[in-house]
């Protein structure tokens, strides 16, 4: 069966067209969800959390976590990863400082403009520096936490703080899954020195293929008594994780086809010849 699996997966990595239409398909859904639900009760703490920009301002501190710790173990580039990191965290804290005065004069809308736009910013220099498995990572987390809120939140009466934070655990799901997999492709990497590292990537995915499949069912398992048998937060809890566990997974597995294409044309290290004056070279 794993292996039917794994040949399966194979097979779809070729195939970006249809990869990419069930993650637009998956967006659609979560927007046609979203869009059936009549109204939506907010409540006065997610909106004074909203307000206060901590929110915002914790999520772009998790991107520079993951660019550090994924980039500099899975691209080993730590020296430029740790650099972009700091240059960003400068830009992301002066921000932060101007937000007392972005709400004296009624400016969050600009201010918040200016925060996401910075967080674009950081995922296309991490492109830059070569930290793609921190990119793609970090896209699988804000792709699973967007569609698990869309569906989700056509399925609920109430967006309360324990919603977002919940939705904050699944992105960091979908990050640990997205590590679980591309540790694979770094073992791979350092195994076949001399291959493509696109073909590392493929392979190392396929292998990571039953311990993702292993997580989402645990998710799962965890979330289906609660989104049935519980009430109140509970309840929310366990159908936002039951939605978003399999989301992520997939997610993960899908951002194997933009890796394969920025990979397709690089070479792995291939040993001795790749180390001068005790430095590796890309």
């Amino acid at each position: 069966m794993t292996n039917q699996l794994t040949a399966i997966y194979g097979k779809l990595i070729d195939r970006p067209g249809l990869v990419y239409a069930i993650a637009v398909l998956l967006a659609a859904a979560g927007i046609a969800a979203t869009a059936l639900k009549a109204e939506h009760a907010v409540t006065d703490d997610l909106v004074a959390l909203l307000l206060s920009g901590d929110l915002l301002y914790g999520l772009f501190l998790v991107m520079l976590i993951v660019l550090v710790i994924v980039g500099a173990r899975i691209d080993d580039r730590p020296g430029k990863s740790i650099a972009l990191t700091l240059g960003v965290l400068a830009a992301g804290s002066i921000v932060r400082l101007l937000l007392p005065f972005a709400r004296s004069i009624d400016w969050l809308g600009e201010w918040n403009g200016v925060m996401l736009g910075i967080m674009i910013i950081t995922l296309y220099l991490s492109l830059r520096v070569g930290a793609r498995f921190a990119v793609t990572a970090m896209g699988s987390a804000l792709y699973a936490m967007i569609v698990t809120a869309g569906i989700a939140f056509g399925l609920v009466d109430r967006i309360s703080v324990s919603s977002i934070l919940t939705l904050m655990a699944v992105g960091a799901l979908a990050v640990v899954m997205a590590f679980l997999g591309y540790s694979q492709v770094r073992i791979q990497m350092d195994a076949a020195r001399r291959d493509p590292l696109g073909h590392s990537v493929r392979t190392g995915m396929s292998r990571a293929l039953p311990f993702l499949l292993l997580t989402g069912l645990a998710t799962l398992l965890i979330a289906v008594p609660l989104a049935v048998v519980a009430g109140g937060p509970p309840r929310d809890f366990g159908l936002l994780l039951l939605i978003g566990g399999p989301v992520g997974a997939l997610a993960v597995l899908m951002s194997v086809v933009p890796l394969v294409s920025m990979t397709q044309n690089v070479l792995s290290e291939t040993g001795a010849s790749a180390r001068r004056g005790g430095r590796r070279q890309r």
